[in-house]
């Protein structure tokens, strides 16, 4: 089934779904089992919203105790940097709330440059998966397009993202590594000076 969820509520946040296009398969991703996330709608797209069409439905959505909105639905936000950037643009000048980008990282291969200075001032969260502590891993967990030069652009593309974004952090799925892997991704964070979060596997429920 097929809608037009372009966002979503999450706890006390909204979640906007710009994409359903993906520069990974990752064998852990939520869209694997479910049509959609956390009691919403189906998540698979008739088409991509328009940056007015994001920011109608995000009002649609609002609620009082709303803390943040996150760009992370059925596919990598960073894909459509130009209606993400003016997405964040329409929502900072009209709501007084942090904004997060949930990111594989790969945008630097995906639009042939360095996108990051994009996010200064907008974005005050930027959320990079790194999954792996190494890049044949990455590629056996992750299945990128760009093959094992993901995980090295997506190391990279944190680094810049501190350049310009207050608050940066990497990502795993626990659920998929085991505690030395977990120890040597911990390694990577610090290396890159970032906190790591360790997410819970969403599977068929």
């Amino acid at each position: 089934m097929k809608a037009n969820t372009y966002a979503y509520r999450v706890g006390n946040g909204i979640y906007i779904n710009l994409t359903n296009r993906c520069t990974n398969a990752c064998r852990f991703c939520i869209r694997n089992n479910a049509e959609g996330a956390y009691g919403s709608e189906s998540l698979w797209l008739e088409k991509e919203p328009t940056a007015a069409e994001v920011f109608e439905a995000v009002k649609t959505l609002y609620f009082p105790a709303c803390r943040e909105f996150v760009f992370c639905g059925y596919g990598e936000p960073m894909i459509r940097i130009d209606t993400l950037v003016e997405s964040a643009r329409l929502l900072k000048a009209q709501f007084s709330l942090p904004i997060r980008i949930n990111t594989n990282g790969h945008a630097a291969l995906i639009h042939g440059e360095d996108v990051t200075p994009r996010l200064a001032g907008l974005i005050d969260c930027v959320s990079v998966s790194l999954n792996t502590p190494d890049a044949a891993e990455y590629v056996s967990l992750c299945k990128p397009v760009y093959g094992e030069k993901a995980f090295e652009a997506l190391l990279a593309f944190t680094t810049a993202c501190k350049m310009h974004v207050p608050d940066v952090q990497m990502s795993v799925v626990g659920d998929f590594l085991n505690k030395y892997q977990l120890v040597m991704c911990k390694a990577i964070a610090d290396r890159s000076g970032v906190k790591l979060r360790v997410r819970e596997y969403i599977g068929n429920n």
